[in-house]
C-alpha cells in the first residue's frame, strides 16, 4: 500500500515536470526504485514532488498547467457547485430577488405571474442544473486540454443561463445575478481560447 501510494506521488510529480524534462523525471524514477529498496520511498517521493511543485512557475510549461489547473479547479468547479445547489434547493436561494415573482405588480397579476412560475420553474431549475454539469464537465475537458469539446460546452453552459435569465424576466424575477453568472461564462469561453492558443505555442500533446 505504502509503495502504491509513493508510486503515485513520483507519478504526479513527473507529470508536474512537464514534457520537457521528460530526462530528469525518468532518472527521478530510478533513484526512486534505489529508494524504495532502502525502505526511503515515500520520503524520496515527497521530496521530489516539492521539488518538482518548486520548479512548476520557472518554467513556461509549468506555468501554463498551473493557469489551467487554477481555472479549472478554483472557478468552475465553485461555479458548478452554486448552479446544483441553487437548482436543488429552488431558483429564488440564487437569483429569487427580494421581491419574487411579480414584485410590484396588483394582487391579481401577482397571482397569475406566481402560478406561471410555480409551472415552469421545475424547467429553469432543470436548465441550471444542466449548467452545472456542463461546468464540471468543463473542467474535466480543460484539465485533458479537448478545447474543441471544451469550448463547445462553454458555449452550450452560456446558452443554458441566456434561456434562463430570458424566461426569468418574462416571470419578472430579478436577473441581475443570473447575468452576472452569464458574464461570467462568457469570461471562462475567453480565457479558454486564450489557454488554447498558449497550449498550441507550447506544443505540448493533449493530458
Amino acid at each position: 500500500m505504502m509503495i502504491a501510494f509513493s508510486r503515485a506521488l513520483m507519478t504526479l510529480a513527473c507529470q508536474c515536470l512537464g514534457e520537457a524534462r521528460r530526462e530528469w523525471a525518468q532518472a527521478m524514477w530510478e533513484e526512486f526504485d534505489i529508494a524504495a529498496e532502502d525502505g526511503r520511498g515515500l520520503s524520496f517521493a515527497i521530496g521530489c514532488l516539492i521539488g518538482a511543485l518548486r520548479q512548476m512557475p520557472m518554467a513556461q510549461e509549468g506555468r501554463f498547467v498551473l493557469t489551467n489547473y487554477t481555472l479549472a479547479i478554483a472557478v468552475m468547479v465553485p461555479i458548478a457547485a452554486m448552479e446544483i445547489s441553487a437548482a436543488l434547493l429552488g431558483l429564488p436561494h440564487l437569483f429569487g430577488g427580494k421581491g419574487g415573482p411579480g414584485a410590484g405588480m396588483a394582487v391579481a397579476q401577482k397571482l397569475i405571474i406566481g402560478g406561471a412560475y410555480r409551472v415552469v420553474a421545475p424547467s429553469l431549475s432543470l436548465l441550471l442544473l444542466l449548467s452545472g454539469g456542463g461546468q464540471l464537465r468543463l473542467a474535466w475537458l480543460m484539465l485533458e486540454r479537448d478545447w474543441r469539446r471544451a469550448t463547445s460546452t462553454g458555449v452550450a453552459n452560456l446558452a443554458a443561463i441566456t434561456t434562463l435569465i430570458l424566461f426569468m424576466g418574462c416571470m419578472f424575477l430579478d436577473v441581475s445575478q443570473a447575468i452576472t453568472l452569464a458574464v461570467v461564462l462568457g469570461i471562462e469561453l475567453g480565457l479558454i481560447a486564450g489557454l488554447c492558443r498558449w497550449h498550441e505555442d507550447l506544443s505540448l500533446p493533449p493530458s
